[in-house]
């Protein structure tokens, strides 16, 4: 048996390896053929000085600069923030500072598949449900939509009854302008997702939303829509029944409804990722990445959300990238002036800290790697479709709240989200399918009724990272033909449409 302790190098030119498992000191582990031996403990996730590294010195995992040695590192020692700065803030301005002074034509935008279709010999159509709009769903959903606060125990209790999805809603009644906006783009959009066959609406009748508005909208792309009011039906105990006999009638609509062949490129799937831990950058997102450069290799459509911006690296075009900076530069602004302190004075959080992340920077590289390869084409608004195949970012700055950000992407026809958690989350969504990914071996094993696909083989050099995108790309042609998912099993329907303050007009 082996006495070297697992430890992964990221990239050839990193400084730095990450410990796959606890090292204590002068036990080794092998870097790219060398023994490294560890000069104190190690806890797993956390960083190991692979040379000598001098005071001011940069430390680059992933392959590029992640903050700055404020004392000499010898090869061996514990790297985190007792021997680290972070400096995101100085370097994020330079960036962007650097790509403002480009020309246009300075950067090649082309976008190349990663991989030649013929290769990855996968199917060119699924069966799924084909929508009189065009669009086609891998679920039938009959969804029950509280259009009004008052509205949501009723619902409730109809979802109970029939086993269906149903949203919920804070308030849709005296609000502003501007959030108003946004709660009934909500309602639309979960009426008219792919993934919806028909909707029940239910209110109390004297709300600020007018179903006939919604309901309109919703039957405008083919599909079958009952209002139910408790004021006009005489109390709620009579909506209620209303309401479960109208689910029920929908219900057997869409059970007559078979599956067809549809095509593969027009399923749009996302890639997020929440209760990260210091398993999910090295594993869980690259998984997702490679699925979704897998996706983009095919002709298909996957989602982003671009809160915190990006640079024009990220973009398929100038003007694209031009938008991600100022979109960056308006959520870390946003984030001084409503707390006083930049970015990386709150991130990486504690938690975050004690698995291994040092830095801001280090963070959203992780974070990033479920992207894959891809470029953004364009970037959409909250509830805007996706226009065209290709990689589409959603301006959603409403911060990282898992909910917000699955309804962010549901809100915009995503089919499937790919949703990484190294400590473990449960959520589900109303009319996306939501596939749990985690890098975490325990908390695969911990947490097995919450989790549909472990990519802690990848992290242990068991698989590598093709073979496990391959896996969980097949996984999720089954899901996408009805295999049930851990969040659908445990009927988690989660909604939450997100508000807030509009980035030049965009919210």
């Amino acid at each position: 048996m082996s006495d070297f302790k697992r430890s992964m190098l990221i990239e050839d030119a990193d400084n730095v390896v990450v410990a796959v498992e606890p090292i204590q000191a002068g036990e080794r582990t092998l870097v790219a053929g060398e023994p490294l031996a560890a000069n104190e403990f190690i806890k797993e996730g956390h960083k190991i000085a692979r040379t000598d590294i001098e005071q001011g010195a940069e430390i680059i995992k992933y392959g590029v600069h992640i903050g700055v040695a404020v004392r000499p590192i010898k090869k061996g020692d514990w790297v985190h923030e007792h021997n680290v700065y972070d400096d995101f803030e100085e370097i994020n301005q330079q960036r962007r500072s650097y790509y403002r002074s480009m020309a246009p034509d300075a950067l090649d935008y082309t976008v190349k598949p990663r991989y030649g279709r013929e290769t990855l010999n996968l199917p060119e159509t699924i069966m799924g449900y084909k929508r009189k709009d065009g669009s086609f769903g891998i679920r039938n959903h009959v969804v029950v939509i509280s259009l009004v606060q008052c509205s949501n125990n009723a619902v409730q209790r109809i979802a109970s009854a029939c086993n269906v999805p149903a949203t919920f809603v804070d308030a849709a009644c005296g609000e502003f302008p501007d959030r108003f906006a946004r709660t009934l783009r909500g309602f639309i959009t979960t009426g008219t997702h792919p993934n919806t066959f028909g909707a029940v609406l239910l209110s109390l009748g004297c709300q600020q939303t007018d179903p006939e508005e919604v309901a309109g909208a919703i039957r405008a792309t083919g599909r079958p829509v009952v209002c139910v009011s408790m004021q006009e039906e005489g109390g709620a105990a009579r909506a209620i029944h209303d309401g479960i006999a109208a689910v029920e009638e929908l219900k057997r609509q869409a059970a007559a409804q078979r599956r067809e062949p549809c095509p593969l490129e027009g399923l749009v799937i996302g890639g997020y990722n929440g209760g990260s831990d210091w398993t999910s950058g090295l594993s869980a997102n690259p998984v997702v990445g490679e699925v979704i450069d897998t996706h983009l290799s095919l002709g298909g459509r996957t989602l982003e959300i671009c809160g915190r911006g990006g640079y024009p690296t990220d973009a398929a075009s100038y003007e694209v990238g031009m938008r991600l900076m100022e979109i960056g530069d308006f959520f870390n602004e946003d984030c001084t002036r409503r707390g006083g302190k930049g970015l990386s004075q709150v991130n990486p959080t504690p938690g975050n800290k004690a698995g291994g992340l040092t830095t801001m920077t280090e963070k959203n590289l992780g974070s990033f790697r479920t992207h894959g390869h891809s470029r953004m084409r364009g970037i959409l608004l909250c509830g805007d479709p996706v226009p065209a195949p290709g990689t589409w970012g959603i301006n959603q700055a409403q911060g990282a709240n898992d909910a917000y950000a699955a309804t962010t992407l549901a809100m915009s026809g995503c089919h499937i989200c790919l949703f990484t958690t190294g400590r473990g989350n449960p959520i589900g969504n109303a009319c996306m399918t939501t596939i749990k990914i985690t890098g975490n071996a325990q908390t695969a094993a911990a947490l097995e009724d919450m989790i549909d696909y472990s990519a802690a083989p990848m992290l242990y050099g068991e698989l590598s990272l093709p073979e496990s995108g391959r896996q969980l790309y097949e996984l999720m042609l089954r899901v996408a033909e009805g295999e049930l998912t851990k969040a659908e099993l445990l009927g988690d329907y989660s909604w939450t449409t997100p508000h807030g303050t509009s980035y030049n007009g965009d919210y």
